[in-house]
């Protein structure tokens, strides 16, 4: 409780330092022309952080990492569910205000994906025992081989995307796997599948810390 206190108190005190003679800043960290006062904003983010196992704390990347994950618990097919954001430190969310940025960039990755193929319940990727996969996108589909280090969490992807190799962090946390990537792996797949969502590069282009990508249930 001392923890998330003293990063809430962190994050109020950047939002009023912003909003004294730095309008662009604290424009930037509450979403543009939101007509939101400082205090309702802070007001806002701070329940946000106090929330049990919620708010932006449940946002962080250390959050859904663990031991448990290997090789073999990654083998199923995985059905896609929804866009995932993770925040590598609670420095990041202390900067940017994590809840509202979070919201603002899965809502543009849900565009992007969308554009890419991924539908909510439909759209899967299969891991076999024999380290071969293949995602299914609606018509398209790709195929490979990965690998998984169970110490580093990342999984490496072979000709997925038409790409030589990718590299995602990926762990299955709660029965859930998340896929997710850096920022610029992220706009290399996207700009190498098609057109890239202009908000989304927008805000990658201003943020840095976030991994994002998916997430997907059996």
């Amino acid at each position: 409780m001392k923890k998330i206190t003293t990063l809430a108190a962190l994050v109020a005190a950047t939002l009023l330092t912003t909003s004294c003679g730095t309008g662009s800043a604290a424009s930037s960290i509450l979403g543009g022309g939101t007509t939101q006062t400082t205090g309702s904003a802070a007001s806002g983010i701070l329940g946000g952080l106090t929330q049990s196992g919620g708010g932006i704390l449940g946002n962080l990347l250390s959050g859904i990492l663990g031991s448990t994950t290997t090789q073999q618990s990654l083998i199923g097919t995985w059905t896609y569910q929804q866009p995932s954001v993770k925040f590598e430190s609670e420095n990041v969310l202390s900067k940017i205000g994590g809840t509202i940025v979070s919201s603002k960039i899965e809502s543009a990755m849900a565009t992007q994906l969308t554009k890419i193929g991924f539908t909510a319940g439909r759209s899967t990727i299969t891991f076999s025992q024999d380290g071969k996969y293949t995602i299914a996108l609606g018509s398209k589909s790709y195929n490979g081989t990965y690998t998984y280090n169970q110490q580093t969490h990342i999984m490496t992807l072979k000709g997925a995307f038409g790409l030589t190799s990718l590299n995602a962090t990926a762990t299955v946390s709660a029965g859930t796997l998340y896929i997710l990537f850096d920022a610029d792996k992220l706009l290399t797949v996207a700009t190498k599948i098609g057109s890239i969502n202009n908000t989304l590069s927008s805000l990658l282009k201003n943020y840095n810390g976030i991994k994002l990508g998916w997430s997907m249930t059996k």
